[in-house]
């Protein structure tokens, strides 16, 4: 699993910094959570492929976060895509795509399953080994966050334990690691939870932004092994953040230590920053550890031990 920042500014892009756009990888699928203008020319410039994206993730209706979703679905449909493509957001999302694709006289050859989102909590999709979580958030208007958790794993092999068993190597092994119990030629029923180490948990990669401090981004951010938090504005501008309804490195890294996440990445920084190392080291004072993103920065989130 890793992440890659395809923009970081807030409200309008700078020489080195395109409009709010994050790509999550999973398991070669691609979450792109959120798309600011020239996010698909980001999405290029870190090697990703088109034809990976899953799903889009879009946590509100203001432009700096949307203005690159038709762009991408028609360089999409110029890439002649047939899977279908999941996406997620606030009410008036599917209206505004739906609208301009009829304005702009395009047509798509593959089909957009939408999902819009109006309760304060829901869970987006729950799938076999991951789930998609959104909470509702507190800005000017309808803002979600979301979360991908993994599922618990199954704990590791005990490939002693099963020959002392007598499980031969081979498929019977693979079907115990899948959690299946298998029969013995001599009659015996051996269990996965006979060979199989404590289950462990999966990972959590949360994405919250545009937002004040509030409920729904703790909720989402707790035990978040990777949270990537909006900081708009330095400290010193608490009173802006608050009229403006975003939030400061230190209210960042407040929510991080609140819900108890394992590593926070601030992004979705005003134009007015060029010293992004002097942002982080405000959040440092409160939480740790705390790094800063910018255009095409990568995290990889290492494997469950």
């Amino acid at each position: 699993m890793r992440v890659v920042f395809l923009g970081t500014s807030s409200a309008t892009p700078t020489p080195q910094r395109f409009l709010p756009s994050v790509a999550l990888m999973r398991q070669g699928d691609i979450f792109l959570l959120d798309c600011g203008e020239g996010s698909q020319i980001r999405f290029r410039r870190a090697g990703l492929r088109f034809s990976r994206l899953r799903w889009l993730l879009v946590s509100h209706m203001h432009g700096d976060h949307i203005t690159g979703l038709l762009g991408l679905l028609m360089s999409l449909q110029m890439a002649e895509r047939t899977a279908p493509l999941e996406i997620a957001g606030p009410v008036g999302l599917q209206d505004y795509i739906l609208t301009n694709r009829r304005l702009l006289r395009t047509e798509f050859g593959y089909e957009l399953r939408f999902t819009e989102l109006t309760e304060p909590f829901e869970v987006v999709y729950d799938g076999p080994d991951f789930r998609l979580e959104a909470a509702r958030l507190d800005h000017r208007l309808s803002t979600y966050g979301y979360a991908l958790a993994e599922k618990p794993l199954p704990g590791r092999f005990q490939a002693e334990v099963a020959a002392e068993l007598g499980v031969p190597f081979g498929p019977l092994c693979g079907r115990l690691q899948r959690g299946e119990a298998v029969t013995l030629d001599d009659g015996r029923v051996v269990l996965p939870e006979q060979v199989l180490g404590p289950s462990r948990p999966g990972r959590r990669v949360v994405y919250v932004t545009d937002t004040r401090p509030c409920p729904g981004g703790v909720l989402l951010a707790e035990s978040a092994d990777l949270l990537i938090h909006e900081a708009t504005f330095g400290a010193d501008l608490a009173d802006e953040a608050r009229v403006k309804k975003h939030s400061t490195t230190r209210e960042a890294a407040e929510v991080a230590r609140l819900a108890g996440a394992r590593h926070l990445v601030l992004t979705h920084f005003s134009p007015r920053y060029v010293d992004l190392e002097a942002l982080r080291a405000e959040a440092a004072e409160l939480f740790e550890p705390v790094d800063v993103a910018w255009d095409l920065r990568e995290f990889v989130l290492e494997p469950v031990p």
